[in-house]
């Protein structure tokens, strides 16, 4: 794992080429312009940052601050890195759609490339009241003009985990799976549908959310009239952070 501390231009762009090469993981601080071109387009001035290129082709810039990265290409880029006496250039470019990122380095402070060995599975530790939470709190991930009306409805086979309507009147049913939902989700919900109307003129519209369907469901979920929205566990949670910040911002103001 190479590492260097103040490298010239030059010794840089070879090192980089190398582990460009070898899709190694590159780390660099350094002293950089972005611009960016693509479905928008943005520039940002002269400034010292962390880059960050992984070997699947993504890029990464972050600024001294926040989690977030102020430029990014998603993995698959292709990227290239070239070099003259005042210059390095790193260039990423996102063939589908079309779209590159553009990085003029003029000094190097650090410049490290590894071959990370990471086969591990990851597992979050969320669960099913969590993405109720967040369904409650942007309801329209669901989609837009959900309202919501109730969440723990009580039914006598159980209880409805959100209940609303949408932006036609149609009354909506979730139930909610944080697994791939499968014969058991839709049989509940559709025994939970026994006991609830829709207002004259209106229908009902039962819905699963769950990360994905299970294999072999689909076809019993088309018959049934139920429908399925995608929500991942890692998206729930990511909703709830966001909401958190949102709420620690306010008070920050208020006080």
């Amino acid at each position: 794992m190479p590492v260097m501390i103040s490298p010239s231009l030059d010794e840089a762009r070879a090192e980089l080429v190398i582990g460009l090469e070898a899709r190694k993981l590159v780390v660099m601080v350094a002293s950089c312009s972005v611009e960016y071109s693509g479905r928008t387009g943005s520039h940002l001035g002269e400034g010292e940052r962390l880059i960050i290129v992984k070997g699947d082709g993504c890029i990464l810039v972050h600024r001294g601050r926040d989690y977030q990265p102020v430029n990014w290409q998603p993995s698959g880029c292709i990227i290239q890195a070239q070099s003259n006496n005042e210059t390095l250039v790193l260039k990423a470019v996102r063939p589908n759609p079309l779209e590159s990122l553009t990085l003029v380095v003029r000094e190097v402070q650090f410049l490290g490339t590894f071959l990370l060995q990471d086969s591990a599975e990851f597992i979050l530790h969320a669960s099913e009241e969590e993405m109720q939470r967040a369904i409650i709190l942007q309801p329209d991930i669901i989609e837009l003009g959900f309202k919501i009306l109730d969440y723990e409805k009580k039914v006598p086979p159980g209880f409805v985990d959100v209940y609303g309507i949408d932006s036609d009147g149609n009354t909506i049913v979730i139930e909610i799976k944080k697994d791939p939902a499968g014969f058991p989700a839709i049989k509940q919900l559709l025994e939970y549908l026994k006991y609830l109307q829709a207002p004259p003129g209106r229908k009902l519209r039962p819905i699963i959310v769950a990360p994905s369907i299970a294999k072999g469901s689909q076809s019993t979920l088309a018959k049934s009239g139920i429908e399925f929205k995608p929500l991942s566990l890692q998206k729930a949670v990511e909703i709830l952070q966001k909401h958190a910040r949102s709420d620690q911002q306010a008070l920050k103001s208020w006080l």
